[in-house]
């Protein structure tokens, strides 16, 4: 498995995400702790890899496998919490607007956001650690893209609400209590 598991570090070809959801399902469901453990070593170099991020769309709209998508989501929280500040521009804007599509894209459907409510969760989380990054100096109309969301429809309204409640604990939490003006 080691030699097909290291083209999923090929950048150079299209990721195999077929090969990565046999990846991570091998991983959680190996009953070998010296292949668990392998298979674990080899996804945290993955997930640490820099480029690896610039994958995070094509897995997240092609894996059948949850907890793939999970790993997903994680890579992409972790570009957002460690190296968002370093991204250009164009890009930070591309995947805020892509996580953006794809909680509308979620919540327009309300059985698909029933369905998926502990993704759309963790969509919802990613989006917050963005806006605390970019809201609202880089991100200034935030609150108006999210109000004018909400008229589309009740899922996407208290799926707004949701991200506005995070958004609200985060902002307390992050200045520890010492909300400033500007927020």
């Amino acid at each position: 498995m080691t030699a097909n598991m290291q083209k999923l570090l090929d950048f150079e070809k299209p990721l195999d995400v077929a090969l990565l959801d046999a990846t991570v399902n091998s991983f959680y469901t190996s009953t070998n702790q010296n292949e668990r453990s392998e298979i674990g070593k080899f996804l945290k170099q993955m997930q640490e890899h820099p480029q690896m991020w610039t994958r995070v769309d094509s897995i997240l709209e092609t894996s059948q496998n949850q907890q793939t998508r999970f790993f997903a989501l994680q890579i992409m929280e972790d570009l957002i919490r460690f190296r968002w500040g370093a991204l250009p521009a164009e890009q930070r804007e591309a995947i805020r607007n892509y996580i953006s599509n794809v909680i509308i894209k979620m919540c327009s459907d309300e059985a698909t956001c029933r369905r998926e409510k502990v993704f759309v969760n963790k969509l919802n989380v990613i989006l917050v650690h963005i806006l605390k990054h970019d809201w609202p100096s880089k991100w200034p109309s935030f609150i108006p893209d999210i109000v004018q969301a909400s008229k589309s429809g009740e899922t996407l309204c208290e799926n707004s609400m949701h991200v506005l409640r995070l958004l609200s604990e985060e902002i307390f939490d992050f200045s520890r209590g010492q909300l400033t003006q500007a927020k």
